[in-house]
C-alpha cells in the first residue's frame, strides 16, 4: 500500500521537480553571464546624506577617513579595489562586505550614512531616448 502511495506521489510531482531544477540551472547560467560581463569601474564616489563628498580614481591607492555626527569610516583604495577598513558603527556590516571594483557595486554604511559606489569613467547625459 505504501509503495503505491509513494510511487503515485513521485509521479505527480516529477514534473514539478524537473521544472524547478531547470529554472535553477537557467538562473545560475544568467548569474554567471552577468558577473562575467560587468565592466570594471574607473572611479569611487563617496556620498554622505545624498551629497557627493568625493570621487577618487580606482587606479590610485590611498586611505581616506570620513567623520560626521553619526560616526567615522576609513576606506582604502588598493590594487583597483575599494573596501571599508574601519567603521565606528555597531554591527560593522560595511567592513564585512569586502572589496568592490565593478561598475555599479556599492558599499553602504547605514548607521554612518555613507554610500561608496563604483562608477564608470564615461557617464552619459541622457537616461533614455524619447
Amino acid at each position: 500500500m505504501q509503495k503505491n502511495a509513494l510511487k503515485k506521489l513521485f509521479q505527480s510531482h516529477k514534473w514539478d521537480i524537473l521544472l524547478g531544477a531547470g529554472l535553477l540551472i537557467v538562473a545560475l547560467c544568467l548569474l554567471f553571464v552577468f558577473q562575467k560581463t560587468k565592466e570594471t569601474g574607473a572611479y569611487v564616489r563617496v556620498e554622505r546624506d545624498g551629497k557627493i563628498v568625493a570621487e577618487y580614481p580606482l587606479g590610485t591607492d590611498g586611505e581616506y577617513s570620513y567623520t560626521s555626527f553619526f560616526g567615522s569610516n576609513t576606506i582604502v583604495i588598493k590594487d583597483g579595489e575599494v573596501y571599508v577598513k574601519n567603521s565606528t558603527c555597531r554591527d560593522h556590516v560595511c567592513e564585512k562586505m569586502g572589496p568592490i571594483s565593478k561598475n555599479g557595486e556599492m558599499i553602504i554604511c547605514i548607521p554612518n550614512a555613507l554610500f561608496i559606489t563604483i562608477v564608470s569613467e564615461v557617464e552619459g547625459d541622457y537616461d533614455a531616448v524619447s
